[in-house]
């Protein structure tokens, strides 16, 4: 095991995408408890900026520049001494190295431009990525990277916050939309901005009937241009929706997420943000990703994951000949998960 590191400035780089970067959550706090005196940064997308910003475990969270030479500045006039780089990034390594940050904690699956090698090339501690079949929930696979640096695990809980004007806009939404407390709240969000991740919408429809049947108010979150993917679905169904998509910030939905008892969404960020929120119950549709690796971190959850079990599954591949995990799964499949999970709820 290698000596332990002493950090005092600290840099935090998930990947640019909304899930990804919840999940680092994990890997944040154990590295404040196991250094409160110092100073934790983030390197985030503008997109997931306003996500971290109540974050209690850090320092400050960076919007990371879009050239390469202003990031490289960045890392050098913060004069960091360590790097946890949760990219399979050679290229970030490297400039990290080029930066005079000492200590760079890594992955050893590194992009390169003639493709991917074990090599963890310009890292000074690195960890082994886990395989496409991995049983191991991504989050766990990040804490990994502390044990690579000779650091203990303290915890591997999933966490986000959300302010009093984020619960307060979502009251005033529930309010003007004539949602009732007194009713159970599903959420479905079945648009994804992946197209290996998305799933028609019309597969959907058995779900909405038979949420509305068991007497749920049935919300829909996603960005402002699925609304027209939630309008369809409500007029095939001719059932009630609330579609909210476009109409929440992310610190927003996941406020909603929090009053939220079901969510039925496909494998994006809203998987994550709900496992955070402590939804009691997630059917989670999966296309070519990895259940086990990508479903929701948290041992209270209901999970229930609808997936077609096929050969060549998981994958990652960018060009599929039949995309036979999405287009063979059925609606009757996704509503037998739904189904199942209102079955063994916990109270």
């Amino acid at each position: 095991m290698p000596q332990p590191l002493q950090p005092k400035r600290i840099l935090v780089v998930p990947l640019r995408y909304i899930g990804d970067t919840i999940l680092t959550v994990p890997l944040v706090r154990n590295l404040r408890l196991l250094f409160p005196e110092a100073h934790i940064d983030m390197l985030t997308s503008k997109t997931t900026a306003s996500l971290m910003e109540p974050c209690p475990y850090l320092n400050q969270v960076l919007i990371e520049p879009k050239s390469t030479p202003e990031r490289l500045k960045l890392l050098r006039e913060n004069r960091y001494d360590t790097v946890f780089l949760l990219r399979k990034s050679a290229s970030f390594a490297f400039m990290c190295q080029l930066a005079g940050i000492a200590n760079r904690v890594g992955y050893d699956k590194q992009r390169f431009p003639f493709g991917y090698k074990r090599w963890g090339w310009f890292l000074s501690h690195k960890a082994r990525y886990p395989g496409l079949k991995t049983d191991v929930p991504q989050p766990i696979s990040h804490l990994s990277l502390l044990s690579a640096a000779g650091l203990s695990i303290q915890n591997n809980d999933l966490e986000l916050w959300a302010t009093d004007a984020d619960q307060q806009k979502v009251t005033d939404l529930l309010s003007e939309h004539g949602i009732h407390a007194e009713k159970p709240l599903a959420v479905l969000h079945a648009a994804s901005a992946s197209h290996g991740k998305q799933i028609e919408m019309g597969k959907f429809a058995d779900s909405l009937r038979q949420l509305h049947e068991q007497g749920f108010q049935v919300l829909a979150t996603g960005i402002s241009a699925d609304r027209p993917l939630y309008d369809a679905l409500q007029a095939q169904t001719g059932l009630p929706l609330v579609n909210l998509a476009g109409q929440t910030s992310l610190r927003e939905t996941f406020a909603l997420y929090q009053r939220t008892q079901l969510l039925l969404t496909v494998d994006s960020s809203p998987i994550h943000m709900g496992a955070a929120a402590g939804i009691p119950n997630i059917v989670g549709v999966f296309g070519p990703t990895n259940e086990r690796q990508w479903g929701p971190h948290n041992p209270k959850t209901n999970f229930q994951p609808v997936f077609m079990d096929l050969p060549c599954r998981p994958c990652y591949a960018k060009v599929c000949e039949h995309n036979n995990c999405k287009v063979l799964l059925s609606g009757s499949q996704i509503a037998k998960a739904v189904s199942e999970a209102l079955t063994t709820r916990p109270d």
